[in-house]
């Protein structure tokens, strides 16, 4: 034991977990007598307790003033460390507890009411199915409440929520010491008001609407919100009827006694009267829900599967549903949000638990341990792909046209856990469902409008689009597609709450209707220029089966499921977190494909995919890591293509959180930024420096790459230049700086690679930026204008190439920086309805250059992506769009 221990040890078996958590209770409680109450133990039991340990430290810890008493520093600084230690102590015995074999884990969760029917009842429910071994323990808790459970160690998780008033910036959220919240959603508020009420005829309401009406209320809307609202309105709710029931209060709204606030999460499922009138508010009112746990507990396997959870679970399955339905205007805004289909970022991480033996022990593979590699049975056949070199772009060797491939073996960078694109919507999950799904119409290697299940379409008016479906297309389980097909899916894909990933794409459309034997009429409520790209894969339209559907009660796209298409490939087995088996059908209405087998692993690990390129196991790989690309050229058996991926990636500031509803404060941050040495340095040279939100390659219906890099390049740019930066800072409300966080995906260690950056320049004006990996799930449910974080790292891939697809989502209604310029907001309701593609590029550019003039984005970089194949496997226009469509169709094998 080194000196420096020497002198601590003393000090150290001074101090024990029973007076530290005496300490904790009293910094929680403010006096001896709640921390008795909180502990349970008697008031003299908790004093002794305290002197025995000012005896052994020698410092007082406790300042004691007639009857009242506060903690000293020392006091304070042991009731900071204590919840940290308490925590580590829970971690290494449920450690030792799943050693000594003795369970998988247990969970404990405290949640507040409005989440009990919701979030806790499917949590429980998918803890159960995936995760047997795990027990689960729920705990009903008002948030105060919960939170004192997690400090306390007597549970893992709370569930809580906190209003969020967005007419006036907050302070961007400071964790507690020791405590680490998870922002999840953002949950609505409406007002529940007597459809005999004036304000009943408005679409939605301000709050001083209210101002004349009694009002029934639960606990916490009482005590802060309601009076808060009041305030700033220059009026006292009279609030005459308190109950913590949602039912009991919409009870007193529908006999006219007063009128109430409703959480969307707490109408799921209830039946709302019908002389009960929902309206939203403008601007609307909403809470922030979040997951909070010790710090220290992070690390115990069964809270972090419960975190990664949680964080899937969107909240739009439940801001979507009886309340929706009963209120138009809110079903509007609902049907609007992009929130759960912006960006479809290239991967999800797995839940990495063992028990999922389950599912595996059902695979005919062997699972490595140690390893992600799978040993295949018919790994031999891929000795047949050794040799030449692959024209992928369309270069080298001519293709063998009646040369077959038993299988191809394809490394995914990341894991699925559904199939479903309208359930799990990263573009990964694009890649795989298309292979196997298809929809009206395809998009080729320029982009393009191609047949498909359409063989051909017209638009007799604006809003009007009809499709004349192929007679000879089947599905895989050699059913035909029928118009009823057709119109079934779509309707499902329209619908929030069972595809709540993708039915924005749909959220202008009026109906969709079989007007023939073999025709489906779709009619949108305004026009709209990107809606015909709409009805490929890559905007979502994916037809499957009604029958099929209806057999599995909506559950498709899991192991069991699976999926079922019109596809060339169907899928024979899936595995979540581990693979996905194709076999070659022959009920497809197009040329027979070369391959008869497709093996697809799920390998997040880049070096574990590096090291089965090497040693032959796959034949071709997503997404090779720029920072890896030469260790990927070097492969003799393997070339690697690259093409841009119609990505972008930015900053941007969320304008309702201080300090960034500051311009000057935006402004010091995109000064602080070097695109140029993260594009060379960082992505070695494969990217490019962004000038705008929108990519060269999506204005390509109008300008050439070099005319589209000019037109972009005239909006306003922020250079790198730290002595501006710190210039802005100083005309800020903030110019001694300030300390804030930023989160980035673990799926993308460029994104932290860049944020690291920029915190190292920002430390030299006086800005202090945390820089924190977080799980992709954590990441995605943070890109919402409720949630904690004022700047954020934007990472969005385009699986349409349209100029708007990207603006669309940043700067848009309910956009996540709420940006709120009328201008903008003009300009891109223009845009949306402009027909003509030079001028709809003329409205975006103006709105890009307003938005940037105020600093809500800072583009940084536009994007590349790297694919390896085998040497011998070639594959015809490979492109940006490649892999939307059927792709393993292009295979062939060289020479």
């Amino acid at each position: 034991m080194n000196n420096v221990v020497d002198g601590l040890e003393p000090l150290m078996r001074a101090l024990d977990l029973h007076s530290l958590r005496i300490i904790q209770a009293i910094n929680n409680t403010g006096s001896i007598t709640g921390a008795a109450l909180e502990l349970g133990y008697s008031q003299p039991a908790i004093t002794q307790h305290l002197q025995r340990l000012e005896t052994r430290i020698g410092m007082n810890v406790l300042a004691r003033s007639g009857r009242t008493i506060r903690l000293t520093d020392v006091g304070v600084l042991l009731a900071r460390h204590a919840a940290g230690i308490n925590a580590s102590l829970v971690a290494v015995a449920s450690e030792i507890s799943e050693l000594a074999g003795l369970h998988a884990g247990t969970i404990r969760i405290a949640a507040f009411p409005d989440a009990s029917s919701t979030l806790v009842a499917e949590l429980l429910g998918n803890i159960e199915r995936q995760f047997p071994g795990i027990t689960a323990r729920f705990i009903e808790a008002e948030p105060a409440e919960a939170l004192r459970l997690v400090r306390d160690g007597a549970a893992d998780i709370a569930l809580t929520y906190e209003y969020i008033l967005t007419d006036s910036a907050v302070v961007q959220s400071r964790p507690e010491d020791g405590v680490r919240s998870r922002f999840l959603f953002s949950d609505e508020l409406v007002a529940a008001i007597p459809a005999s009420h004036p304000a009943a005829v408005l679409d939605s309401l301000d709050f001083a609407d209210l101002g004349d009406i009694r009002w029934v209320a639960n606990s916490s809307m009482a005590e802060n919100l309601l009076p808060s609202l009041g305030r700033k309105h220059g009026f006292t709710p009279q609030i005459h009827y308190s109950t913590e029931s949602t039912s009991t209060a919409l009870a007193f709204v529908s006999n006219d006694l007063a009128c109430t606030l409703v959480p969307q999460l707490a109408l799921s499922g209830l039946q709302v009267p019908a002389d009960v009138e929902l309206r939203p508010f403008s601007p609307n009112l909403r809470r922030r829900v979040s997951a909070t746990t010790l710090i220290d507990a992070e690390g115990i396997p069964s809270v972090s599967v419960a975190l990664q959870l949680l964080a899937r679970m969107s909240g739009a399955k439940w801001m979507s549903g009886s309340a929706a339905q009963t209120c138009a205007p809110l079903k509007r805004r609902n049907g609007n949000s992009l929130h759960s289909r912006f960006s479809a970022p290239p991967f999800s991480q797995p839940i990495s638990f063992t028990a999922r033996t389950a599912i595996l022990a059902k695979s005919p593979r062997t699972i490595a341990l140690g390893t992600t590699l799978r040993t295949v049975a018919a790994a031999s056949t891929l000795a047949l792909l050794a040799g030449c070199a692959a024209p992928a772009d369309g270069g080298g060797a001519a293709p063998s046209s009646d040369a077959s491939i038993e299988m191809v073996t394809v490394a995914l960078p990341g894991s699925l856990s559904n199939l479903s694109v309208g359930q799990e919507d990263g573009i990964l999950n694009y890649y795989i469902a298309s292979i196997t799904q298809e929809g009206l119409v395809a998009l080729d290697a320029d982009g393009n409008l191609q047949p498909s299940l359409a063989e051909s379409w017209s638009q007799p008016d604006p809003l009007t689009y009809v499709y004349e479906l192929r007679q000879d297309a089947q599905f895989q389980d050699g059913t035909p597609v029928t118009a009823d097909d057709v119109v079934f899916s779509l309707e499902k894909t329209m619908d929030d709450t069972v595809s709540p990933a993708n039915a924005y794409h749909f959220a202008g459309v009026k109906s969709v209707v079989k007007s023939a034997e073999h025709e489906v009429t779709i009619t949108l409520a305004a026009a709209d220029p990107t809606f015909a790209k709409n009805m490929s894969p890559g905007g979502g339209a994916f037809i499957t089966s009604q029958a099929f559907w209806e057999a599995a009660d909506g559950k498709i796209g899991t192991s069991s499921t699976l999926l079922l298409g019109s596809g060339p490939y169907k899928i024979t087995e899936f595995v979540p977190d581990s693979h996905v088996s194709l076999e070659r059908v022959d009920t497809w209405w197009g040329t027979e494909p070369k391959v008869k087998s497709i093996n697809v692993e799920f390998i997040p690990d880049e070096s574990t995919r590096l090291l089965a390129a090497q040693s032959g196991e796959i034949d071709m790989a997503f997404n090779v890591p720029l920072a890896q690309a030469n260790q990927w050229e070097s492969i003799e058996q393997m070339d690697v293509k690259y093409a841009s991926d119609l990505s972008y990636v930015g900053m941007y500031f969320n304008t309702a959180l201080a300090p960034f509803d500051d311009v000057k404060v935006r402004e010091a941050f995109a000064h602080s930024i070097d695109r140029t040495a993260v594009v060379d340095t960082l992505l070695h040279g494969r990217g490019e420096v962004a000038t705008a939100i929108a990519t060269p390659e999506s204005l390509r219906e109008v300008y050439t790459p070099k005319e589209a890099r000019k037109l972009l390049g005239t909006i306003p740019q922020y250079d790198f230049d730290l002595k501006a930066a710190k210039k802005a800072l100083a005309a800020s409300a903030y110019p001694d700086g300030f300390e804030t966080e930023i989160l980035y995906p673990s799926t993308g260690p460029q994104l932290g690679t860049a944020a690291q950056s920029l915190a190292e320049n920002l430390k030299k004006i006086g800005v202090k930026l945390n820089v924190r990996e977080v799980p992709i799930e954590e990441w995605l449910a943070s890109l919402d204008a409720g949630s904690e974080y004022g700047v954020g790292l934007m990472w969005f891939f385009s699986t349409l190439g349209d100029p708007a697809q990207v603006s669309g989502y940043m700067l848009g209604d309910e956009n996540i920086s709420n940006y709120n310029n009328a201008a903008v907001t003009s300009l891109m309701s223009q845009a949306n309805a402009e027909v003509d593609p030079a001028a709809r590029i003329d409205l975006l550019v103006q709105a890009e250059t307003l938005q940037a003039r105020d600093v809500i984005n800072v583009p940084l970089w536009w994007g590349q992506s790297a694919t390896a194949f085998s040497k011998t496997l070639g594959m015809k226009d490979y492109s940006s769009f490649a892999f939307l469509s059927s792709w393993p169709a292009s295979f062939y094998r060289v020479g």
